[in-house]
């Protein structure tokens, strides 16, 4: 009896945890494009020169999921590529391996099997042993390279569209993958879109030869590479290529190369350094913030998109709890310092989001709070900056073109106050550093919205700024010893404000450098005095 109960409950946990990790998803819909034409039936061979399992005649693309246990899942998702010359996939050591390690670091995995070669025999390992180094194994490549990477741009959309269903954060979708399925990953690399750009990517000992790499994007996500220098393939040099791209580009990239451990190792046991490159990967992954859990309570902010011009601002949004479209509420454009633009939708919450999440706040201050994020390349405010000088020479002109984030993020507010929701009498705005420069310069070039303004360690154009924002009220903060954004500019601006008869408050704080923002968020009025104000 209790040899029988024993060997149920065996079952029990092999079912369940082969169950939790062979979910297998269909990445199309029908015929996956450019294939259409194809009959042949996925199969596996366990007996052949690599002397792994190995997957072949893929044509109907999968992904196959593997998720963490209930509450450590940290948000991120990896897309796992498996190589195998597109003749094959190498699914354990270079596939279900890597995912078994990356759960366990609270990653969500999503193994892909992308389309590959035809393989005419059982033995597909044999048939690329044979054709190698041929006409025809090149021809056939050639043709299927561009449906592997297509495969690795859809696997990324359907991550993202599917994010919540998997506990996944939409801005934390990675893909890595191996030698063939290197080729995929840093092919997701290039002309991609807002749907399926890769927020991270690792191509191991990846075949991608300089002619594949293309213009590296001022958005090109983290790059981690790795490789053996004496890769038997003689792929080395693609890596350093890779890694160079992003260099010149000044975009984040690492990349490690092992003197030892030849082409295709995976996650295979070799007894050198390279048997643990996987944990520098974990490593950096960690560095990267990815392995640490999002804030749950961060998702009270809605994820949403504004565009205006043909330009894509994104933005969070936080409604008032219990909200009722059919009451009016105060308004809150918030503006993020220079170190969160981006386009995760995510780092504009860093400083200031839990602010307006505490459970007094919320009560005391029901309001509409719109946090949008700048893109990487851009700014808020019109400036020149000096960065060799600390603190830096930051010069305003308010008579040049503004940057399209800042008229976005205020025709946003805009949109929103027309939506009927909104007190137009209550709008505010505040932000720190470039927010704060943002701050100053909105109410110049939007005087007519707002009641009241709150810049932190910003500054603004002292000789344009006119009587216009004469019905705006200001608090204005800053840190007497900021090394980055001089107080004087700050100083300047009150001045100028006090010339106007404008009102104003002033908070300075001695010995304060430039995270002003903490303090200027533990002050105890900083939003009944805020919402206290009217605009007539």
């Amino acid at each position: 009896m209790r040899t029988s109960l024993k060997l149920f409950l065996i079952f029990l946990l092999v079912a369940g945890s082969v169950s939790a990790q062979q979910k297998v998803i269909q990445l199309y819909e029908g015929a996956a494009p450019g294939s259409e034409s194809w009959t042949w039936s996925e199969a596996e061979n366990n007996d052949n020169l690599w002397k792994t399992r190995v997957v072949y005649n893929v044509s109907k693309p999968t992904l196959t999921v593997f998720q963490p246990e209930e509450g450590k899942a940290n948000g991120t998702a990896v897309i796992i590529a498996p190589g195998g010359a597109f003749h094959a996939l190498s699914i354990d050591s270079e596939g279900f391996d890597v995912a078994k390690w990356l759960v366990q670091k609270g990653v969500t995995c999503f193994v892909l099997k992308y389309r590959l070669a035809r393989s005419l025999t059982t033995d597909p390992v044999n048939e690329v042993m044979a054709k190698w180094g041929k006409k025809e194994f090149d021809e056939a490549n050639a043709a299927v390279i561009p449906l592997g990477i297509a495969d690795g741009r859809e696997a990324i959309a359907y991550v993202r569209k599917h994010a919540d269903e998997y506990n996944v954060i939409p801005s934390r979708i990675g893909i890595m993958g191996f030698s063939a399925g290197g080729t995929v990953t840093a092919g997701t690399l290039f002309n991609y879109s807002r749907e399926n750009r890769p927020n991270f990517a690792a191509p191991i000992y990846p075949y991608f030869p300089k002619e594949m790499i293309g213009t590296v994007a001022k958005d090109a996500p983290p790059l981690f590479v790795l490789t053996a220098s004496n890769d038997g393939l003689g792929l080395a040099p693609h890596s350093v290529d890779l890694y160079s791209a992003w260099l010149s580009a000044k975009e984040d990239a690492e990349i490690h190369m092992y003197a030892r451990g030849d082409h295709g190792f995976g996650m295979r046991k070799q007894n050198l350094p390279s048997d643990k490159w996987i944990e520098r990967f974990g490593e950096w992954l960690e560095v990267q913030g990815l392995l640490k859990p999002a804030d749950p309570a961060l998702k009270a902010y809605e994820r949403k998109e504004f565009v205006h011009n043909g330009n894509v601002l994104p933005y969070r949004i936080l409604y008032p709890e219990n909200y009722d479209k059919s009451k009016k509420y105060p308004l809150l454009l918030f503006l993020h310092g220079a170190g969160e633009r981006g386009n995760d939708n995510e780092k504009q919450l860093v400083h200031g989001s839990k602010l307006f999440l505490s459970e007094a706040n919320r009560k005391a201050f029901p309001a509409i709070v719109v946090l949008p994020q700048c893109p990487e390349e851009s700014f808020w405010a019109s400036t020149s900056i000096d960065r060799s000088a600390q603190p830096y020479k930051i010069n305003f002109d308010y008579s040049a073109e503004p940057q399209w984030p800042l008229v976005a993020a205020n025709e946003l507010v805009k949109k929103i106050i027309s939506e009927g929701s909104v007190d137009k009498s209550k709008v505010y705005i505040t932000g720190l550093s470039m927010g704060g420069m943002g701050t100053f310069e909105s109410v110049y070039r939007y005087p007519e919205l707002y009641a009241a303004a709150l810049p932190i360690c910003g500054g603004g154009d002292v000789a344009r700024y006119d009587k216009r924002v004469n019905k705006t009220a200001f608090w204005i903060f800053h840190g007497a010893d900021d090394a980055v954004v001089n107080v004087k500019l700050s100083r300047d601006m009150l001045a100028r404000l006090k010339e106007l008869k404008v009102e104003n408050k002033y908070s300075e704080y001695p010995g304060v450098n430039h995270n002003s923002w903490d303090n200027a968020f533990a002050e105890p009025d900083y939003l009944s005095w805020m919402l206290a104000h009217k605009r007539k």
